[in-house]
């Protein structure tokens, strides 16, 4: 019984921060391009239901680096 709670909690833990980090992401990505093309590119809306459809996916790619990749790099390039 304990098991079965446990692993349906875990289930719904991953999907919440699945969600909660593709939004995230597909949203840093929009801005970043947007501010970057001078508004030109994406020519997708800010809110879409599904970031990580194919379409969307080099929005959300683009969005991961500059959340994850730039911060990173400066600290690397700083304290390496």
């Amino acid at each position: 019984m304990f098991e079965l709670l446990l692993r349906g909690l875990s289930v719904l833990a991953e999907v919440v921060l699945e969600l909660i980090f593709n939004y995230l992401f597909y949203a840093s990505g929009w801005l970043a391009l947007r501010l970057l093309t001078l508004g030109r590119y994406p020519r997708l809306p800010l809110r879409v239901s599904d970031p990580m459809d194919p379409r969307s996916s080099w929005v959300s790619a683009f969005g991961f680096l500059c959340v994850v990749g730039l911060p990173l790099t400066v600290l690397v390039s700083l304290y390496g």
